[in-house]
């Protein structure tokens, strides 16, 4: 996550938030924050462009491990 941050002169919830909202799958992102900075973070997320680079690495890295039967069934479905 810090190093596409970095890439993308952002901070790694602003990267966190346009990972999301990448996605198609995806048609809400809810954020929540306490302070002005934190939603001006937030907010940030909306210029931050993603490249199918980025997207493919920051889904690698958060590709959790399920154990069986999980890893059985997605060895067998497409999800």
């Amino acid at each position: 996550m810090e190093n596409v941050a970095r890439r993308h002169d952002a901070t790694p919830s602003a990267v966190a938030l346009a990972w999301l909202l990448a996605k198609p799958e995806v048609s809400s992102v809810i954020i929540g924050a306490r302070t002005v900075d934190q939603l001006r973070d937030n907010l940030r997320a909306l210029s931050v462009r993603l490249a199918a680079e980025d997207v493919k690495a920051l889904d690698e890295v958060s590709q959790p491990a399920w154990g069986y039967p999980y890893n059985f069934i997605g060895s067998r479905e497409p999800w």
